[in-house]
């Protein structure tokens, strides 16, 4: 792997030694192109999931930028990055994630309950289910399928340090207290992926998921030569030089999330309003302690402060 890569003058292409540009797929609309292949998803999937031979995603169905048009503006839809349904009815989210902001973590769940309403919609639709005997159908009337949420985060998310991947799920919160908690449920959890944190605990490349997070982190410039087909292929599609010009001006337009634009630009305003509060409540306070140094009652120095 090259490390003397210079850096374009866009921030989201690199360029090698030789002069070759890559994208870099830590951009929500260039990992989308790298995830635009089916064996790159199953792979990246059994590697995220640890799922050994007996329990790993053989074939499945994507879609990109799945809209969420529950309870959204019909206008303004929020979309999920890359959907996934896999032939044995599991169905996952991959969001790739630059910033964390203050409404994140609801984000998530929104995220989630449109993971699990669509899934179990789908279900309902499933050969699986339509193949049941109508008893077997009323009897599973509530049966969820299998949903994963999965968060590649590029900004620190995990509050401890000592790990770069977690598993969230709904746990008994009496049962957290006594220290014996199982999640009560494995059908729906959502891996977190904190990269900051993978990149400084992990070195080197020594397994898939090494590779697929050293890639979609750091680009395709950060992970090492090889002849596996699939790390092949997808390395080639972040390749500029494949890119048709319009193909890149769009990409261009659609490179940034703009809702999570706007609610990083909504927490810098309350910020900044609740600093200005503070300081204000300080010189008023101020102002109060002097007031009172002059012996004047506190009930003219609330009529005097209210003026102001």
């Amino acid at each position: 792997m090259s490390n003397n890569a210079n850096q374009s003058t866009k921030k989201y292409i690199v360029r090698n030694e030789q002069g070759e540009e890559f994208l870099l797929p830590k951009y929500a609309a260039i990992f989308r192109i790298l995830m635009d292949d089916k064996d790159t998803i199953r792979d990246v999937l059994n590697s995220l999931l640890q799922l050994d031979h007996d329990h790993e995603i053989v074939d499945l169905e994507y879609e990109f930028e799945k809209p969420i048009d529950i309870f959204m503006p019909e206008n303004d839809p929020a979309r999920l990055d890359v959907w996934v349904h896999t032939k044995d009815n599991r169905y996952l989210n991959i969001e790739m994630q630059n910033k964390v902001h203050s409404f994140f973590f609801d984000r998530m769940q929104l995220y989630n309950s449109y993971l699990t309403l669509r899934g179990k919609y789908e279900f309902n639709r499933s050969p699986y289910f339509q193949g049941l005997s109508e008893e077997d159908r009323k009897y599973r009337y509530y049966e969820l399928p299998e949903t994963v949420s999965i968060w590649l985060c590029n900004d620190s998310i995990l509050r401890s340090k000592d790990i770069y991947k977690d598993v969230w799920s709904t746990y008994s919160e009496y049962e957290v207290k006594s220290g014996s908690a199982l999640p009560i449920s494995r059908k729906n959890r959502y891996i977190v992926v904190d990269l900051p944190n993978f990149l400084r605990l992990r070195k080197g490349v020594k397994t898939r998921e090494d590779f697929w997070l050293r890639l979609i982190s750091r680009g395709p410039l950060q992970v090492p030569e090889t002849e596996d087909p699939i790390f092949v292929n997808a390395r080639e599609r972040l390749r500029v030089s494949r890119m048709k010009p319009e193909l890149l001006k769009a990409l261009e337009a659609n490179m940034f999330d703009h809702h999570e634009n706007e609610a990083l630009e909504a927490e810098a305003f309350l910020k900044g309003a609740e600093k200005e509060r503070k300081k204000n409540d300080v010189l008023t306070s101020k102002r109060a302690d002097f007031l009172r140094s002059q012996n004047v009652p506190d009930r003219v120095i609330a009529a005097m402060l209210a003026l102001k």
